[in-house]
């Protein structure tokens, strides 16, 4: 089992359509992944206006899903 931070996925979308299907995709593997952990929590991060991070991080507690934007 990992204990910092872990780098899941980067989601560049091209339209609002493949953005909201790529972030659910996105956070249900991490919510699988999460489960197997079971000590890290979800943090998805807007980068950019068209660019997204998902991590899981023993920042965010197990359970949960944070968003934080950086823009």
């Amino acid at each position: 089992m990992a204990d910092g931070t872990e780098l899941l996925a980067t989601i560049t979308p091209t339209s609002r359509e493949t953005m909201d299907d790529d972030l659910n995709s996105a956070i249900h593997a991490a919510t699988q992944r999460a489960m197997l952990d079971g000590r890290r929590g979800i943090l998805l991060t807007r980068v950019d206006y068209g660019s997204f991070t998902v991590e899981l991080t023993p920042d965010v507690p197990y359970g949960y899903t944070y968003e934080l934007e950086k823009i």
